[in-house]
């Protein structure tokens, strides 16, 4: 039997952890530098919630990275499994 394919928004939640992780932001940096509240950041990372497109933006925007980028690694990460 086929595994089913993993989430996308799985994926997501690991390319922002790492891309939050290498510049050295916290959960709560991040969240203040998005707009967002520290708690949803860390739901979001744990593959709790989903952000919208333009709570990717955000985030996108404060990681310093394009959202196509972000979405794209993803996208590698998900089809790797």
């Amino acid at each position: 039997m086929a595994q089913a394919q993993p989430v996308l928004s799985d994926a997501f939640s690991q390319v922002v952890t790492k891309h939050r992780e290498k510049k050295k932001l916290s959960r709560a940096a991040l969240a203040e530098m998005s707009g967002l509240h520290q708690t949803y950041v860390g739901l979001l990372e744990r593959g709790e919630r989903s952000p919208n497109l333009d709570t990717a933006k955000a985030i996108a925007s404060a990681l310093g990275v394009s959202l196509g980028k972000l979405i794209a690694e993803a996208e590698r990460m998900q089809n790797r499994r």
